[in-house]
Order: structure tokens, then sequence, then C-alpha cells
């Protein structure tokens, strides 16, 4: 049987341009150097730094696998087991959450920001469809938590989590807040953390009402018409508020 184009199409190939970091490719490359040599692997189709830029255009802008390793004289699957073997060995790489917080309680630091985003991924088949669709943003993917410094620099972030997990749901299965008043850091959500400090009630010292209170995650809140803000909202408007002038 023929393995030929239908109507006689030929395969052409094309240069792409990614904007991509070349220290990320180096520290990709040595990754996968070092793993072949623990390996003793003799021989492979692409050099460390051929499999590392392989990997780095899959998870830059997710192409066809098929296409992208018929450029590389290289199957899909090949393709496959390089980006599986990648995202292992920078998996591995991943600073623990406990080690993060006790870096900035050391420096100091009293709030983090806490934020939830969506990565978008292609429709799943089976049961994993329904659990990946998220319907806030009307599309599927997955969802990891993010955990910054006063000024946004980014300091962890979480595992992939199922693309229905609303950002509350992701925090509380993490336990992120008891990760954070175990180092004396307070968390600051946007809205879509509200109630979040009444999972748990433990009093402590609390940095926001100087004194004894619950544990405390700073949401901003909106005042209504009918239904004025509380002491505690407005402790806690005050605080993001004094937050901005610190960090700005």
């Amino acid at each position: 049987m023929s393995q030929q184009p239908a109507e006689g199409f030929e395969p052409i190939s094309y240069q792409v341009v990614l904007p991509l970091s070349r220290l990320t490719l180096q520290m990709l490359a040595e990754l996968i150097r070092a793993h072949r040599r623990q390996l003793r692997s003799r021989w492979r189709k692409a050099g460390p730094a051929g499999q590392a830029l392989v990997v780095l255009a899959v998870l830059r802008d997710d192409p066809r696998l098929a296409h992208l390793g018929r450029g590389m004289g290289v199957s899909a699957s090949t393709v496959r087991r390089w980006v599986l073997e990648a995202i292992t060995l920078l998996a591995a790489r991943a600073t623990h959450l406990n080690r993060v917080l006790r870096r900035q309680a050391t420096r100091g630091a009293q709030v983090v920001l806490v934020d939830g985003t969506l990565i978008r991924t292609r429709r799943r088949t089976g049961k994993a469809n329904r659990a990946n669709y998220n319907g806030k943003h009307k599309h599927h993917g997955l969802v990891v938590l993010a955990i910054t410094d006063e000024d946004g620099r980014l300091l962890w972030v979480s595992a992939a989590l199922p693309g229905k997990t609303p950002d509350i749901t992701a925090a509380r299965r993490l336990r992120i807040r008891q990760h954070l008043h175990d180092h004396g850091l307070t968390p600051a959500g946007d809205k879509g953390f509200h109630g979040w400090h009444k999972d748990v009630r433990t009093t402590g010292d609390c940095s926001v009402c100087e004194g004894p209170c619950e544990q405390v995650v700073l949401t901003p809140y909106k005042a209504e018409a009918k239904r004025p803000l509380t002491r505690g909202q407005q402790q806690a408007n005050a605080a993001f508020s004094a937050m901005r002038c610190a960090s700005g």
C-alpha cells in the first residue's frame, strides 16, 4: 500500500521564530545532558540541545507533534517521549512550598499574593472532558495556583488541577492558608477567595487586627447600597491600600 500523500502533495519545510530565552534553552539542555549521562545513553537521534529546542517549541507553541517530529527526522511518539522526559526533569527542580515560605518569613515579609489561572488545553476525550472544562472561561484547561511576593515576583506554582476547580477550592485542597499561617504570612487574594478564612476557626495574633482573631485572608470588598462594609471588611480594604502604597 502506497504511503505517498494524496493528490500529489509533497511535504514542505519552513522556518518558525519563537520568543524563547537562550538561558532557558541552555538550562534545559544541561538537565537533559546530565540525565543522559546518568542513564549512560550512548546515542539518540538529537543531541541535548536539539531535544531541548523541540521540547520548548512544544510547550511554547503547541504544534502538531507529527509535523515537528518529521522536521527533526523522528516520529510523533519520540517527540512526546522527549517532552515527558523533560517535564519530569523540570518538575524535579520545583521549589517546595514550605522552603519558599520560610525564605519569605526570614526576609521579614508579611503578605503574599495568591491567585489561580487557567492554562488552556485541547478538548480531552472520555471522562476527562467534563473534569477539565472551566465554566467561567468557557474553555478546557488545567488550573494552577501561584504565590507571589508583594511586588508580583513569582515564588511558587502548584501542580496542575482539573480545569473545573475554582481558585478557592484549589487553595483548600493544597492547604495553602495553613502553610502560610504556619510561617506567619498573610495571604491576599481577589474576590474569588471570599470566605476562605472561615474554613478554620483558630485564634492567634493577627497583623491586620493587631490582636487575637481568626486566621485572616485579605480580600478586597466593595460596598453595596443597602449593605455597608463591616469593620472586618474595612480593615481588609485598608490593609490592601497600605500594601499597594508600600509596593508602589
